[in-house]
């Protein structure tokens, strides 16, 4: 019996140990979270914030000590867009690694600190890497008439060669503008005709023209891409972006879980986004207009720091450029929930040294082509990751009767979500990262606090407040929209306390790094008062001070 149990046990360990090694669907996820929640049931909740437009849970995992929402935060956000399935394993690794650290320094974060990891935002849309025919899938179940027909879903993609998985399909066209790449005849590139380079092929996506318009597979399963859902710059009438703003439920969602924590200091995006390996300039042309453009000015210079943090934590190079979009999740949170916003892929492809000619003692140098699937194919091979390629195979397409096709090209998904294996060094990386910023964050203190007599029955009370903190206690955006709230500083009386000269409730925007704010009240009466200054992502102080 003892021997069945054993096996049984090592049985359960390797399953749990496979499953880690793929990326996971919902159901997996969903238990993956409330495991972290029964095993540190006093650091960490789960709760269900809303459901997707399929009916599946959007989850966030709390983490911290005592009263939570008292507590300056973090949040962690990722699986906006449905395709990017890395940042969702990176988050739930982050959370993990949290968690389980022996790390002192780690564990004390917990009683000051409070972080919120939301993984998958858009699980419809990650459910697509599970199913039969894999194809990268950025848009949630929300059904959509994207070529404005007036049908729904007419014209989606097609396993053409049965492999399961949603590739392309290259013909061979004079009127085509696409070659083979010399650097790896398997990917096809742009024509150049500054370079004498003449078209061959036409490049389309694996399926037929269902609707007869011209377009393949322009308008299949697959509805809003939350990430172009949001409030900030709403692209309207792009597809994919909603009907209207804010149209779908998991953009609710996660926009009223934002909202209602008001303890956030600052969000982290793990997506196709970034501007943490190198920040967002300062412009003022785009920061002088009614409406705000870019990033304001004490903003770009914490965007600076925080990006020379990532940086040095994380020791990642070669970053690709990836401007945030209109719509995004990660625009809104700045410009409109007026939180530092950052964001990131967490993991793409390293580019790949030539290999070293032992003849000369010069060091290998990096490929000089930038095109980014030639990139990718190169490290997967020096890595000897298999699968993703799929080799050009001749099919017959209605569409191209007299013409030669072929189905092909690199595997979905592939290119931005290594094997899980690979995340697992970044994201101890990102809990340096992590860690470090959170050590940053601002500190309310009161400090210097003096009661002196003026006269019988009459004090004057002086305190100087300051923020011990590295980061300002709030971003300067947040000054100029209502959902930043303002530090208050309180005096609070009782019994025949009276204020002669003073506000009893005093409000200033926020505290830079050291900066210092000195109020001063005539108080008369007797006994004690109690001076309270604090803002919701700063956490906050109290002090009692006796009457002379």
């Amino acid at each position: 019996m003892k021997k069945l149990l054993l096996i049984f046990g090592l049985l359960s360990v390797n399953q749990l140990a496979n499953a880690q090694n793929a990326y996971q669907n919902h159901s997996q996820l969903t238990s993956r979270l409330k495991a972290l929640s029964a095993r540190y049931g006093t650091n960490a909740s789960v709760q269900s914030i809303g459901k997707s437009k399929g009916g599946r849970d959007i989850w966030a995992l709390t983490i911290g000590k005592g009263n939570v929402s008292q507590k300056p935060a973090i949040a962690i956000i990722a699986g906006v867009d449905g395709a990017h399935l890395a940042g969702t394993e990176l988050a739930v690794q982050l959370a993990e690694k949290l968690l389980g650290s022996a790390s002192d320094s780690v564990a004390k974060l917990f009683d000051t600190k409070t972080f919120y990891i939301v993984p998958g935002v858009n699980p419809d849309a990650q459910e697509q890497y599970a199913a039969k025919v894999k194809f990268e899938r950025s848009g949630n179940d929300t059904d959509t008439d994207d070529d404005r027909d007036g049908r729904m879903n007419e014209d989606p993609f097609e396993d053409l060669n049965g492999d399961g998985l949603i590739t392309q399909i290259r013909v061979e066209d004079p009127a085509g503008t696409y070659i083979l790449s010399k650097d790896d005849p398997r990917v096809l590139i742009k024509a150049d005709p500054a370079k004498g380079e003449i078209g061959k092929y036409l490049l389309i996506t694996e399926g037929f023209d269902n609707d007869k318009d011209g377009l393949f597979n322009e308008d299949g399963v697959g509805g809003v891409n939350i990430d172009k859902n949001t409030t900030y710059d709403y692209p309207i009438f792009v597809a994919g972006s909603g009907e209207y703003a804010a149209s779908e439920p998991e953009t609710r969602a996660i926009l009223d879980f934002l909202y209602k924590n008001i303890n956030i200091f600052a969000v982290l995006t793990f997506g196709p986004g970034n501007n943490l390996t190198e920040a967002v300039k300062f412009d003022k042309s785009k920061t002088t207009k009614r409406i705000i453009t870019g990033v304001l000015e004490k903003d770009a210079a914490v965007g600076e720091l925080v990006s020379k943090l990532y940086n040095s934590k994380t020791g990642l190079k070669d970053a690709p450029v990836l401007p945030l979009t209109k719509g995004s999740l990660a625009q809104t949170i700045y410009y409109h929930y007026g939180r530092f916003s950052f964001a990131t892929p967490g993991w793409w492809t390293p580019k790949t040294l030539a290999p070293k000619d032992t003849s000369k003692k010069e060091s290998p140098k990096v490929p000089a082509t930038e095109n980014e699937d030639i990139k990718y194919l190169k490290w997967a091979e020096a890595q000897k990751i298999p699968n993703v390629f799929v080799n050009w195979q001749a099919v017959k397409h209605p569409d191209f009767a007299d013409k030669k096709a072929e189905v092909g090209g690199i595997a979905p998904f592939v290119k931005w979500n290594p094997p899980v294996s690979f995340l697992a060094e970044t994201a101890d990386k990102h809990l340096k990262f992590l860690t470090a910023l959170a050590n940053q964050m601002p500190e309310i203190q009161l400090l210097n606090v003096q009661s002196e007599a003026v006269s019988a029955g009459l004090t004057r009370i002086t305190v100087q407040v300051i923020n011990k903190g590295l980061l300002p206690t709030s971003a300067e955006i947040g000054d100029k929209v209502r959902w930043a709230q303002k530090i208050k500083t309180e005096l609070k009386l009782s019994g025949n306390q009276a204020i002669v000269s003073g506000r009893k409730i005093n409000l200033r925007n926020a505290l830079a790094s050291g900066e210092v704010q000195e109020y001063t009240w005539l108080i008369s009466g007797s006994g004690s008062v109690t001076i309270e200054s604090g803002v919701p992502t700063a956490g906050s102080k109290t002090v009692s001070v006796n009457l002379k």
